[in-house]
């Protein structure tokens, strides 16, 4: 049985300084993105754009080929970020103030700004991240030789750095400027406890047999939840030290996770599969009133009410009770996510660009 205190008192040799020349330049070879900046466009807020987070009062936006785009007027007008040096899909980003974020997308790149999105640099990629796998598993391995998991995490870590940097990290969450953690595909989970210049794999804190993906992940001060794909829930209680499989209410994929105002957690996946729990994931309650469309985002509002988005672009809102009721809303395209914006109105990012709309209940009607 895995000796935790041992584990992360041994995070300092597993942590690996990144960066090297060589390793980024085979990286690029073999997937050429990863090299090649992003490329100036027209309109940029009406392209493919996956997330959105606030920095300060700027928004910033990420989406396919490396685009990120900024507002500093509450999205009537946007702007292209000056540098940013891949032209991968980014598909999650994450803000801890006004300066510091970061976005995560394929190749599994991990970018960092340091002045509101201006500007971006590569952290790590994803053969880089392999390598902290095999890292992982090897001394995994020497510390827990019976560990029934050992033998599958050490062949599927020379997997990940066998097939090169092709596994997407999915999302992203940093608590504050110098704790995060990223996941993605096949179980892919790594942490940083100085601002993305080191990272330490984790991917032997989740019980994940099958390497499912990792879609979606939470944080508050301590409690951190994880969700992904066929039912996967994960949760900490000790602030990504250990984590504890929670029993899924349904055997599903989930895509979004969040942690409200009170405490409570929401998770959305696939057929507008929604549930609420009010104790850490010990039991769910499920939302009622939403159409079988998967529930692609869920955020929560400045008042500490849930919008919910779902793939048909529709929006929900989500108060104290256990039902949802639809937001009347100008037809929106299929949605990836979706940012509140102020007490009213929220940001709807997808496939048309990045579309502020209204988000008060009070102009909202009943599904049908």
């Amino acid at each position: 049985m895995l000796n935790l205190k041992s584990f992360v008192s041994s995070h300092m040799v597993l942590a690996i300084i990144l960066g090297s020349v060589g390793a980024v330049a085979h990286a690029v070879n073999a997937f050429p993105a990863l090299g090649r900046p992003a490329l100036v466009v027209r309109a940029p807020e009406r392209q493919v754009m996956q997330a959105a987070a606030k920095a300060g009062e700027r928004l910033v936006a990420v989406g396919e080929r490396g685009l990120v785009i900024l507002s500093d007027n509450g999205a009537k007008t946007w702007k292209q970020a000056v540098r940013v040096p891949v032209s991968v899909t980014l598909t999650a980003v994450c803000f801890v103030n006004e300066k510091l974020g970061w976005a995560v997308g394929h190749g599994g790149t991990v970018l960092h700004t340091v002045d509101g999105g201006d500007n971006w640099a590569v952290q790590v990629n994803g053969e880089q991240l392999a390598k902290v796998a095999l890292q992982e598993a090897e001394e995994y391995a020497r510390l827990n030789p019976n560990a029934n998991n050992a033998d599958r995490l050490l062949k599927s870590a020379q997997q990940l750095l066998a097939d090169g940097p092709d596994k997407p990290l999915l999302d992203v969450k940093f608590r504050d400027a110098q704790n995060g953690w990223v996941v993605g595909a096949f179980n892919m989970f790594f942490e940083t406890r100085d601002g993305g210049k080191n990272w330490t794999g984790l991917r032997h804190l989740i019980d994940n047999p099958k390497e499912m993906h990792l879609y979606a992940i939470d944080a508050t001060m301590n409690e951190v939840y994880i969700v992904g794909e066929q039912g996967q829930m994960h949760r900490s209680t000790d602030a990504g030290q250990t984590f504890q499989p929670l029993k899924s209410p349904y055997s599903g994929s989930w895509f979004s996770v969040v942690t409200t105002r009170d405490g409570s957690v929401v998770a959305g996946g696939l057929r507008g599969n929604t549930f609420r729990s009010g104790n850490q994931g010990e039991s769910w309650q499920k939302i009622e009133g939403l159409p079988p469309i998967s529930i692609v985002s869920i955020a929560t509002l400045t008042d500490g009410n849930v919008v919910l988005a779902n793939q048909a672009g529709q929006l929900y809102f989500l108060g104290q009770s256990e039902k949802a009721t639809l937001l009347k809303t100008p037809a929106l395209p299929p949605a990836s996510s979706v940012l509140p914006l102020n007490a009213g109105s929220v940001l709807v990012v997808g496939g048309a660009g990045v579309i502020p709309v209204s988000a008060n209940p009070g102009a909202s009607g009943n599904s049908k």
